[in-house]
């Protein structure tokens, strides 16, 4: 019996009438939702938690009727939980409650206020947010998710177009727009411009695997054009070096060495995972320690010296506390040598949350990784030399552990993306970044089932 530990895999069974139009109504707000994100992604990347607010509101009734999926999630769900906890346990509200001061005056200006500047009131409602919309994308049918991903690609392939042009027009149409409506700053277009490749990045490998099951390679190329284009053109590398990672995390799981067999690639990259969560601030601390830190950063771009300058930073103020950490959001005390956040999630859930922020953390990516796998007999078929099939041969649909092989390499791909991009450009608080791995999360569950059905389809 094949067990798929993310869920992605598992067959709707019983549907009833009322099932079915929960369904079409769920899909209706998909598609709705993933049309405007294409355009929102263009027009204002960081306000995609005002979408994902509006689609999770619309899909609120699956934390209700999840039909399996707080089973499914559930390491992720208690991870991320206990890490809001976590944030709110350290946020300034906390400690003054534990001072002992009332709590109408302890509420008065805290982070708990959900219009102040840092609230940690708004990660915690997008984190319910998230999982209803998560919820409800798993609610979707085969049949149903591969007519609405079919849309999506065309959506995603119009976003990649775009991006092509402006690459090569050097913002041509941002410019025009700031000229005549948004009067943007240079700076600020630039900006823009790489968070709309970020967001097309994110959906990459959920495309390709879909479109690779449908036989259209020629998007997928189109996509991969435009992506590297715009990594150059913005001179964002940190995106090119995600892009190049998953690339070949891609490759090497697809093409797994026999030889390997007993060394799963999803345990191998879960181990992996722990190099940039727990090992990577002590690479920073061994680099400042033997001087390298200065010295290297003569041979860096700007960028990644700058990078340099707030780690190394970061990890020294992190060593003040190690243990509990600053306290939720602190890392914006420290600008201008900290600018927001650390530009790493494990050095930001380092600095302020301490050791348990990191753990959680770093626990949340390894199980991510770790559960991957999906156990069970995988049917070999022996196909003719000649490669063709008898008049009466019946074709049957691949058992669910070779269509987990298949789809495997694509999803520990687009995991791998987000880690990189998580660990060398964003922090953890970043509210538009987790909202996109929302997004990524849907998309992913929604080109597993499309893509499924595509395989059907030619059976």
């Amino acid at each position: 019996m094949t067990q798929d530990k993310l869920g992605l895999l598992s067959a709707d069974r019983n549907k009833s009438l009322w099932r079915r139009t929960r369904e079409g109504y769920m899909s209706w707000v998909l598609y709705g939702g993933l049309t405007i994100f294409g355009l929102w992604a263009y027009v204002s990347t960081t306000g995609l938690p005002a979408l994902l607010l509006l689609i999770g509101l619309l899909s609120l009734g699956h934390l209700f009727r999840s039909h399996g999926s707080w089973r499914t999630f559930a390491p992720f769900i208690a991870l991320t939980a206990l890490l809001l906890l976590l944030g709110l346990l350290r946020s300034d509200f906390a400690e003054a409650v534990m001072r002992g001061v009332p709590l109408a005056e302890a509420y008065k200006g805290s982070q708990l206020v959900i219009t102040g500047d840092v609230t940690i009131t708004v990660p915690m409602v997008l984190w319910v947010i998230a999982w209803a919309s998560i919820f409800g994308a798993r609610s979707l049918s085969d049949a149903r998710a591969y007519a609405l991903f079919k849309w999506f690609a065309y959506v995603l392939t119009a976003l990649a177009v775009v991006q092509f042009m402006e690459a090569v027009s050097h913002f041509g149409l941002r410019q025009m727009l700031s000229a005549n409506v948004s009067k943007s700053r240079d700076n600020m277009l630039i900006v823009g411009f790489a968070n709309t490749n970020c967001a097309l990045l994110m959906m990459f490998w959920p495309l390709v695997m879909i479109q690779m099951a449908r036989g259209k390679p020629v998007t997928v190329a189109v996509t991969a054009v435009a992506l590297i284009a715009a990594g150059f053109a913005s001179d964002t590398n940190a995106q090119l070096l995600a892009l190049a990672a998953s690339a070949a995390v891609f490759f090497a799981v697809k093409y797994w060495p026999r030889a390997l067999k007993g060394l799963a690639p999803e345990r191998v990259m879960a181990v992996l995972s722990l190099i940039p969560m727990l090992l990577f601030p002590a690479i920073i601390y061994g680099l400042m320690q033997s001087g390298l830190a200065q010295k290297i950063k003569t041979d860096l771009l700007p960028s990644w010296a700058a990078r340099i300058d707030i780690w190394t930073f970061a990890v020294s103020r992190a060593l003040e506390k190690p243990i509990w950490g600053w306290g939720y959001e602190t890392s914006r005390r420290f600008d201008p040598m900290i600018p927001n956040h650390p530009h790493d999630m494990a050095l930001q859930a380092w600095l302020e949350l301490g050791l348990p922020g990191l753990v959680l953390l770093a626990a949340f990516w390894f199980w991510l990784f770790w559960s991957m796998d999906v156990r069970g007999e995988v049917v070999e078929e022996e196909a003719r030399a000649d490669g063709l099939r008898a008049l009466d041969h019946k074709s049957h649909a691949p058992a669910e552990g070779n269509l987990a092989l298949r789809f495997r390499p694509y999803l520990m791909a687009q995991a791998t993306c987000f880690l990189v991009i998580g660990t060398i450009s964003y922090g953890l608080w970043r509210a538009w970044f987790y909202c996109l791995g929302a997004f990524a999360v849907m998309a992913a569950i929604l080109a597993v089932k499309a893509a499924r059905q595509s395989i059907k389809l030619r059976i």
